[in-house]
């Protein structure tokens, strides 16, 4: 019967187990030579199953350790052998302390050595020499190829420090670069440039200091985290504070003809009004900027002719006055008249009483 799972059975042909001798002995079964020949077969059978100490037969199938551990296995030599714990600590596997080839032409032996490159090979070895460009490596004399960096690009001079640990990985083409550069990457910005709405251009480069300057009303600091504060400072003026004026501020002023603007006061642009009078009726206009201006207050200053027949002024119903009585100016050539104004709602501009003859 031999091995049956991980039990070996005994037999003689007729009896079973380990007495097969006594059952043949009890059933008056005398020495047959056939019972003999049977029972030693089946032990040679269950010795061939049995892996010999010194190796001289094999496995045939998978081996079941039962949860076993091999124990003072030593190191693998070829590319087939098995490993210990040992040689995967110390790395030795897919490490080479030093290469053996030369700058940009580099080379590693590997024991166990393999013999051909397979997508997904990591190896790690100690440069020799620097890089001056392009490089190569070439493991257990498998053959040489490219090593690139990021993006796939060449080696450059000096990416590779002698003595530097340089790990690669295997694409199925090249042998990608996984260590640190020993140089700035050639992708990387190396400078840039700078504008603003007025001067010349500006170009930032390497090791150089961009100061971000204040300006007038402007103040700018440096935070401890690569960030820039940018203010105003307390000479501008701020809509949503109490504002101090330290010098007097002069409103925007209009100065000319009535007529050249139809009688339209521009309100959006001006808030001081001096404007000349021509001889006879004289109008001002429907305003048409009012209405995002309210509450702006200034003067208007009516110039009359400097010869000739005196003007007149007319008002369109968007300008009212006290009591609705309109306005009556001065007649006299080159009288000024100054008349108040705030603008109290959209189609509504009040006029004050007129400060008369200035002339």
């Amino acid at each position: 019967m031999g091995w049956s799972g991980d039990t070996f059975t005994r037999t003689n042909g007729t009896h079973t187990g380990t007495s097969v001798w006594q059952q043949d002995r009890d059933a008056g079964t005398k020495i047959v030579a056939d019972r003999h020949d049977t029972n030693d077969n089946d032990l040679a059978t269950g010795i061939n199953t049995c892996i010999t100490k010194d190796g001289q037969n094999a496995f045939t199938g998978a081996a079941n350790l039962g949860s076993q551990k091999i124990t003072a296995l030593a190191d693998g030599v070829a590319h087939t052998d098995g490993i210990n714990a040992g040689q995967i600590q110390d790395g030795g596997l897919i490490f080479q302390a030093s290469d053996t080839g030369s700058a940009d032409a580099y080379a590693i032996a590997l024991a166990p050595a393999i013999t051909a490159y397979v997508a997904g090979q990591e190896f790690t070895f100690k440069a020799g020499a620097t890089s001056t460009g392009a490089s190569t490596l070439n493991v257990n004399g498998v053959g040489v190829k490219n090593i690139k960096k990021k993006n796939d690009q060449a080696i450059a001079a000096g990416d590779i420090e002698a003595n530097a640990i340089i790990k690669v990985i295997y694409d199925g083409t090249s042998f990608q670069m996984l260590s640190q550069l020993a140089t700035t990457p050639a992708s990387g910005m190396t400078s840039f440039t700078l504008t603003g709405d007025s001067g010349s251009n500006q170009t930032i480069a390497d090791s150089n200091t961009m100061d971000v300057a204040g300006g007038t009303g402007i103040d700018t600091v440096v935070g401890a985290t690569d960030t820039v504060t940018v203010a105003i400072d307390s000479t501008v003026v701020q809509k949503t504070v109490q504002n101090t004026f330290t010098k007097a501020q002069v409103p925007s002023t209009y100065t000319a003809a009535l007529s050249a603007t139809s009688g339209v006061l521009d309100y959006d642009t001006y808030q001081t009004f001096i404007i000349t009078l021509a001889a006879g009726s004289n109008t001002l206009a429907a305003p048409t900027t009012e209405a995002s201006q309210i509450g702006q207050s200034g003067v208007m200053v009516f110039i009359q002719p400097s010869s000739g027949s005196a003007a007149t002024l007319s008002l369109h119903a968007d300008y009212e006055t006290a009591a609705a009585a309109g306005l009556t100016i001065s007649t006299a050539n080159n009288d000024y008249d100054v008349v108040p104004y705030i603008i109290k709602a959209d189609n509504s501009v009040l006029l004050g009483a007129p400060q008369l003859n200035f002339g």
